[in-house]
């Protein structure tokens, strides 16, 4: 599950990164229409901060 948390982290921040800038317009449905779209670039902030939170989280549960 740790890795997923890490790969979740780098998808979102991915996403932040193309909402915020505009630079991607495959996908309408997640934000990407070629605009710059601020409340997308922010949720999936947020959803990467909980990615690595779930991360951490994950690295001191008991084995």
């Amino acid at each position: 599950m740790k890795i997923l948390a890490l790969v979740l982290t780098v998808v979102f921040v991915l996403f932040a990164i193309t909402a915020a800038t505009g630079i991607c317009n495959a996908v309408p449905a997640l934000g990407f229409d070629g605009a710059h779209h601020l409340k997308h670039a922010i949720l999936y902030a947020v959803l990467a901060v909980l990615s690595i939170l779930w991360y951490r989280f994950q690295a001191n549960a008991a084995a």
